[in-house]
C-alpha cells in the first residue's frame, strides 16, 4: 500500500503541475487545432473550399492525323474546362498575352502547350515541354494544375515505353512498327492503365471540390490528416511527459525530500516503485486526455479496439520507461533540462517524421520511413499508423513486441541505475 500511496500523490502532484497542463495536453491540442482550423474548420463548415483558379490556355498543338485526329494540347484544355469547380479557363492567341494576363493578375496560370506537341507526345524520341507560367504569390491553385498536367504527360510517358518495348521486338523480328499499330499501343496502353486505376493520383488531385467526390469525403480525408497530426503529437509529448516526470525523482534528490524519504521504515524498493508507477500513470493520463479529445473534436477514428489497446499499451510502458532509463544517467535537473529540452526534442522529430513524409513520393519504403526505426519513437508511431490504417492484432504484433522488449531493456537498465545511485 506504501507503493501506491506514494505513486498516488506523485500523480496528483504532478496533474497540478502548469508544466504537465501547458506542455503535455495543450501543446499537443494547440497544435492539432491548429491543423484543424488551417483546413478551414471542417466540423464547423462541412467542408473547405479553394478559391477557383484562373488559368489561361494557349493551345499552339495541332490535331495529327495519324494519330486518329488527336491532340494532346486540346485534350488537357478540356480536362481543366471540366473542372469548372476548381478551374476558371480562358483561352488566349499567345504565350505572351497568356504570361501578361497573369503579369496583370488576370489570370492565376497561364498554360502554354507548344506547337507539335502531340506529334512529341506520339514520338518515341520527341521532345516537348509544356510552360506553366504562375502567379508568385501563389501556391496550392498552380500546384494542382502542374500536378494535373505532370499526370497526363507521365501517362503518354508510360505510353511511349510501351511502344518503345513493343518496336525493340518486333524489330529484332525483322518487323516495322507502323504509324496504325504504334496508335493501337498506345490505345491499349490506355485502357490497361485505366483498368488498373493509373490514374488515381490524378482523380485524387481533382477530387479536392470535384462534384464527384463531395464535400463529405474532402471532411474525411481531412480530419484523417489531423487525427494523424494528433497521433504524432501524443507519441511525442508521450516521451517528453515520461521524462520529465521520471525528472521528479532527481528533483526531490537535490530537494532533500528524497533522502528524508529514505530514512523512513518504508523500503527503498516501495519508495522508487511508487515514483516509478506515477510515470507510467501520469503517460496514461495524458494519452487518454489526448485520444479523448481528438474522438471528440475532430471525430478521429482510433482504429480496431483490439491493436488499439495493443498500441496504448505499447506507448505508455515505452515512454514511461524510456523517461526513467534517461534520467538514470543523469547527475542533476540541469543535465536533465539540457536532454529534454535537446535530445528528446531530435528524437521525438526523427521518430514522428512518417506524419509529414507519408505522402511524400518515394518515401514509401525507403530511408524515410526507415529511419524513424532507429528511435523508439518511431515504433510507437509505426504501431499507430498500423492502427489507423486499419490494421489488425496480427498487423501490429511485431511492432508492439519490438516497444515491449525494448520496454523491459529501458525499465531493467533504469531501475538498477537507481537502485545503486541511491543504495
Amino acid at each position: 500500500m506504501k507503493t501506491l500511496d506514494i505513486a498516488f500523490k506523485d500523480l496528483l502532484r504532478s496533474l497540478r503541475n502548469y508544466f504537465f497542463l501547458g506542455f503535455g495536453i495543450g501543446v499537443p491540442v494547440l497544435m492539432s487545432v491548429i491543423f484543424y482550423f488551417a483546413f478551414g474548420g471542417l466540423a464547423s463548415e462541412g467542408g473547405f473550399d479553394i478559391p477557383q483558379v484562373d488559368v489561361s490556355v494557349v493551345n499552339l498543338d495541332e490535331p495529327v492525323a495519324e494519330y486518329g485526329g488527336s491532340s494532346v494540347g486540346q485534350m488537357i484544355g478540356q480536362i481543366l474546362e471540366e473542372n469548372e469547380s476548381i478551374f476558371k479557363v480562358t483561352h488566349a492567341e499567345s504565350a505572351a498575352g497568356a504570361r501578361t494576363a497573369v503579369d496583370n493578375q488576370e489570370a492565376d496560370v497561364a498554360v502554354i502547350i507548344p506547337a507539335g506537341f502531340t506529334v512529341a507526345a506520339f514520338d518515341l524520341e520527341g521532345q516537348a515541354e509544356i510552360e506553366v507560367y504562375q502567379d508568385p504569390t501563389l501556391t496550392l491553385g498552380p500546384s494542382i494544375v502542374r500536378g494535373i498536367i505532370s499526370q497526363i504527360v507521365d501517362g503518354f510517358a508510360g505510353a511511349g515505353i510501351a511502344v518503345r518495348v513493343v518496336n525493340d521486338q518486333l524489330d529484332e523480328q525483322g518487323i516495322e512498327l507502323d504509324a496504325d499499330s504504334r496508335w493501337r499501343v498506345y490505345a491499349d496502353y490506355g485502357d490497361w492503365a485505366r483498368a488498373l486505376g493509373e490514374n488515381e493520383r490524378f482523380n485524387s488531385l481533382l477530387a479536392i471540390q470535384s462534384p464527384a467526390g463531395g464535400k463529405d469525403e474532402d471532411v474525411n480525408s481531412a480530419l484523417a490528416l489531423v487525427g494523424g497530426v494528433m497521433t504524432g503529437m501524443m507519441v511525442f509529448y508521450a516521451f517528453y511527459t515520461g521524462a520529465a516526470s521520471a525528472m521528479g525523482i532527481l528533483q526531490e534528490k537535490e530537494g532533500g525530500t528524497l533522502p528524508r524519504l529514505f530514512t523512513t521504515p518504508t523500503p527503498m524498493s516501495a519508495i522508487l516503485g511508487g515514483k516509478l508507477i506515477a510515470v507510467f500513470a501520469l503517460v496514461v493520463v495524458q494519452v487518454a486526455v489526448l485520444m479523448a479529445f481528438s474522438s471528440l473534436i475532430f471525430r478521429t477514428d482510433w482504429g480496431a479496439p483490439g491493436s488499439l489497446s495493443l498500441a496504448i499499451v505499447g506507448l505508455v510502458v515505452l515512454a514511461a520507461s524510456f523517461g526513467i532509463f534517461i534520467m538514470s544517467w543523469l547527475k542533476d535537473t540541469r543535465q536533465a533540462g539540457v536532454v529534454i529540452g535537446g535530445v528528446m526534442t531530435v528524437l521525438g522529430m526523427v521518430g514522428i517524421s512518417s506524419v509529414f513524409t507519408a505522402n511524400v513520393p518515394g518515401a514509401a519504403g525507403g530511408f524515410a520511413e526507415t529511419l524513424p526505426l532507429f528511435v523508439p519513437q518511431g515504433w510507437a508511431m509505426h504501431t499507430w499508423r498500423l492502427v489507423m490504417d486499419g490494421g489488425n492484432v496480427g498487423d501490429v504484433l511485431l511492432p508492439f513486441a519490438v516497444m515491449i522488449a525494448l520496454t523491459i531493456g529501458f525499465f531493467t537498465v533504469g531501475v538498477l541505475r537507481f537502485r545503486k545511485r541511491f543504495a
